[in-house]
């Protein structure tokens, strides 16, 4: 069967356990985040319709050159173990990456990439050397219907540029290179055609590329006043859908795994996935934070939203940003329970932590695994 992450064990590494022993969770304060997801920049080579970062992508700020490799030395000196490159727009089309890269590798703070492949072959040797994983959007099988849902500026379709790509960095690679396929229907938005039909072509193309997983994904939406709530398709549609995973079985080898993404079940039954959060604070937001050109975000749900801003860092240091009175505010006013109405990947985590919190609290030993994964 298709495998499904699973983040908890990944908060039982001793460098998790000694970061959450030391935050002050009465007051909210934690050290430094263990994880930075980072928008180098907010603009982006294609023009995705229905893009989540659209009414971001219309600033195309970035961090100056400057400060980007500034930032990699302020997460050094203040205890970060892993950045992820995200966005927001491609994080790979900021002109300093490259050296970015080099110098958070150099200095062992692991990097993730989540990217949509056009500039890998541009990095390809420094991707290759420090990448612990590389993911790259794809949601196509195909070069037409990649056309339809990643098109370039220009309406071309840079699938086999990309593809190409992937297969030159899983020659050389040393971390794990992924194929994302995010489902999509016409529920997505107009014009978007269905890609159900491409998944299990996807998943042999993601083999033969030299790919380590393929990663099927549900697709959300905006609804009843909730910004991230999963997308009801067609259930004909999500029949097919079904079909097409089951069949991604017989492509698993040694070397090569498909993963489902946690919530995409829900997405295949139709189901409103009820996510009750029965706690105010959020332990992921002591642990991982989401730093953008345009101001640092208490997590990617509240990207872009100026009332969960807990600062810029365009005109402050990492240090002083992460103390400051403005990300209190922002935390002492947040509430899980009312306000992350969203189905929230952090959600069985925030639970984990708090269990192991109760454990601490009781004296009783927290089960300790060997380090395995920086990226909680």
């Amino acid at each position: 069967m298709p495998k499904k992450m699973n983040l908890l064990d990944k908060l039982h590494q001793p460098f998790v356990i000694e970061a959450i022993k030391n935050t002050d969770w009465s007051s909210g304060s934690s050290k430094t985040p263990l994880i930075i997801e980072l928008d180098t920049t907010e603009a982006c080579d294609l023009a995705c319709p229905g893009c989540i970062s659209e009414d971001i992508m219309k600033t195309k700020n970035r961090f100056s050159n400057e400060r980007l490799l500034q930032l990699g030395e302020e997460f050094y000196k203040n205890g970060v173990k892993g950045v992820i490159l995200i966005g927001g727009g491609e994080p790979l089309a900021h002109p300093a990456v490259g050296e970015f890269m080099d110098y958070l590798g150099e200095h062992d703070i692991h990097i993730g990439i989540t990217t949509n492949g056009t500039f890998i072959d541009k990095y390809l040797e420094t991707i290759a050397k420090y990448s612990s994983w590389t993911r790259v959007s794809m949601d196509a099988g195909t070069t037409e219907t990649f056309k339809i849902l990643r098109p370039s500026k220009g309406g071309k379709s840079k699938f086999d540029s990309i593809v190409e790509n992937m297969r030159k960095l899983a020659e050389v690679k040393t971390g794990k290179l992924g194929y994302s396929y995010l489902i999509q229907t016409p529920r997505d938005g107009q014009g978007i055609i269905s890609n159900i039909d491409e998944i299990y072509k996807a998943a042999v193309l993601a083999r033969d590329i030299g790919c380590d997983y393929f990663e099927v994904k549900p697709s959300y939406q905006f609804r009843e006043g909730i910004d991230h709530a999963l997308m009801i398709h067609d259930q004909t549609i999500m029949q097919r859908a079904k079909e097409e995973i089951s069949r991604l079985d017989e492509l698993t080898t040694d070397t090569f795994s498909v993963m489902k993404a946690i919530n995409l079940d829900y997405s295949l039954q139709g189901s409103q996935l009820q996510q009750e959060k029965n706690y105010i604070h959020c332990p992921a937001t002591e642990l991982r934070t989401l730093v953008c050109p345009s101001g640092t975000f208490v997590c990617p749900y509240w990207r872009g939203k100026d009332h969960m801003q807990i600062g810029n860092l365009n005109n402050m240091g990492f240090s002083e940003m992460w103390h400051s009175q403005q990300r209190k505010n922002v935390m002492d006013r947040l509430d899980a329970s009312k306000d992350c109405t969203f189905h929230c990947l952090r959600h069985e985590s925030n639970l984990e932590v708090n269990n192991m919190l109760q454990t601490i609290k009781e004296g009783k030993d927290i089960i300790i695994v060997d380090e395995f994964d920086r990226f909680i």
